[in-house]
């Protein structure tokens, strides 16, 4: 009887099947896809299907065909479909299909799934207007329509997602991965059952290269290798970087405004306490601690060729922005470099500052309304060293959901040389620090999107400061060596406190300027300080003026 079952099923059945399927994928897709299997067998007993290679062609005239008949209907019905899929794969094993039940109208059940090799090509053929996506389960019909599969095993796999059928290049691309998935229920239980996420027990996921590329195509995300497990909700990132795509003037160009060109690279991000089970249902992140390690920061400015322009967010807007939950409950940074250059106008040259040995600590950054207040803001410690010799340290408080931007920034700075800063003060402030000596120092400011107020306690002494002159042949006209020895001399108070005397607080007051970034904002402050500290308030940059 076995014996007879096995020749009926070589024989007949498995012809018949894989003509059913390549047939009905074609006649109720409407010839938009074509479905091919080679070396294709079943085992009707043992519940097993297998192919040695599957391919899964979308038609792209076709899809042009049904484009344009919905066009031409009066019906808002698009037939042709968002996207395309191409998939190719290599061996395909389905065990345990449930063939009698399928026979009896019940939803496909099977034990394992096990994909070799397979390369998936995503065509998006329009943009995506849909404000709200339904859930998956809500979308499937037939057979497919409460699924249930036990395992999964995909080895080895690639997916490409572009944009266009012309598209040159991918928008998001996963090389090489690995997916092991347990117990995946398509129901409206599993959807919402918080043991799950993704509707599995379990998924983890192993790949090698990770790409996405910005929409705007000025940027491109990249990541050598990616870990991620919902079992024990962890997220691993290795040789993480953000590369820009366009050269500088050529993103200023496309924005019509002076912007910040930046390059990021972050050898490793580790991620604990995720919560892929909010993510999957509401798209929320949620985690208990992301660790940075080591990351390195670029970033160029044109001030001189280009126009600032707009208003640039407080980070209480980018958060209050979001469309999704966000709750991050420890943010680590260990050991970063940042380094920042800017041309400002008049200047002949960029003037340059690094920040090294930076180590942060971030806690409750949150736009979630039950954690978020004045009482538990976002805390953010942070420590480094201004051009490897000024070490800084900063406390920045923010109840990042208060309309007012309100925000408190205090710190110490020092001992240090101030010589150091004559990179950065030189060619955009047009001063240089000839002598002195800073030493520890300590702030304090209170901040809103409008206006900060605060006081700067700076002990220097022996203070000698040059104005030198804008033209780029000469280091100083004999008008600006005038004026330097006038303000040496008579301005600039070169001791603080003086022998004898007490010490002269920095007032700080500042009109926030909304063009430029919140690290501006803070520094203005800080210069804001050790002017009044220094008697010199006049000197630079109206402060009080919010167009500066």
């Amino acid at each position: 009887m076995i014996g007879i079952t096995v020749l009926v099923t070589t024989r007949y059945f498995s012809p018949w099947l894989k003509e059913k399927l390549e047939t009905t994928v074609r006649t109720q897709t409407e010839g938009l896809y074509t479905l091919k299997l080679y070396g294709f067998s079943t085992s009707f007993l043992g519940g097993r299907i297998a192919a040695d290679s599957v391919h899964f062609i979308p038609d792209f005239s076709v899809w042009e065909k049904h484009d344009k008949a919905a066009k031409n209907s009066a019906s808002k019905i698009n037939k042709a479909p968002r996207i395309l899929l191409d998939l190719n794969t290599r061996s395909l094993v389905i065990s345990g299909v449930n063939f009698i039940g399928i026979l009896q109208g019940k939803p496909l059940d099977v034990s394992s799934l096990v994909v070799k090799q397979p390369a998936l090509q995503v065509t998006e053929m329009r943009p995506d207007t849909t404000q709200q996506h339904e859930p998956l389960h809500k979308s499937l019909q037939g057979i497919a329509k409460n699924l249930h599969i036990n395992r999964i095993e995909i080895e080895d796999g690639t997916i490409r997602i572009r944009t266009g059928k012309d598209s040159k290049a991918d928008k998001i691309y996963l090389e090489h991965f690995t997916i092991n998935v347990h117990d995946l229920r398509l129901d409206s239980a599993s959807f919402y059952d918080k043991s799950r996420a993704y509707y599995a027990k379990s998924l983890a996921l192993e790949s090698g290269e990770f790409g996405y590329t910005l929409p705007d195509g000025t940027y491109k995300l990249q990541a050598s290798a990616v870990k991620a497990n919902t079992a024990d909700g962890t997220l691993n990132l290795g040789n993480f970087k953000v590369m820009p795509l366009l050269k500088y003037n050529e993103m200023a160009r496309s924005e019509g405004k002076a912007i910040s060109r930046i390059r990021l690279t972050v050898p490793e991000i580790n991620v604990s306490g995720v919560n892929y089970n909010a993510h999957s249902r509401y798209n929320n992140l949620a985690v208990k601690r992301l660790d940075i390690k080591n990351p390195s920061l670029r970033a160029y400015q044109d001030k001189k060729n280009y126009v600032q322009r707009g208003e640039k967010p407080l980070p209480h807007d980018l958060v209050q922005e979001l469309k999704t939950g966000l709750n991050i409950r420890h943010l680590e940074v260990q050991g970063m470099f940042v380094r920042y250059e800017e041309l400002v106008p008049e200047a002949t040259k960029t003037g340059v500052i690094t920040i090294q040995n930076i180590n942060a600590s971030i806690s409750n950054l949150t736009n979630d309304k039950n954690l978020m207040s004045a009482k538990s803001p976002a805390v953010a410690k942070v420590r480094g060293s201004i051009n490897g010799t000024a070490p800084v340290t900063a406390t920045i408080r923010l109840n990042l959901l208060d309309p007012s931007g309100y925000h408190t920034l205090k710190g110490t700075v020092g001992p240090a040389n101030p010589a150091t800063l004559n990179s950065i003060l030189e060619p955009t402030a047009f001063i240089s620090i000839e002598e002195g000596r800073i030493q520890k120092s300590d702030f304090r400011v209170e901040l809103t999107r409008t206006k900060a107020t605060g006081n700067l306690n700076l002990r220097y002494s022996d203070l000698k400061v040059d104005v030198l002159s804008k033209d780029e042949d000469k280091r100083q006209t004999f008008r600006k060596k005038i004026l330097s020895k006038v303000a040496n001399k008579v301005v600039i108070k070169s001791d603080n406190p003086k022998e004898g005397e007490s010490l002269r607080a920095g007032t700080i007051t500042v009109a926030r300027s909304r063009k430029r970034s919140v690290i501006s904002y803070w520094k203005d402050c800080l210069i804001s300080g050790f002017r009044s500290a220094a008697g010199v308030e006049k000197l630079g940059v109206d402060l009080q003026d919010p167009n500066r």
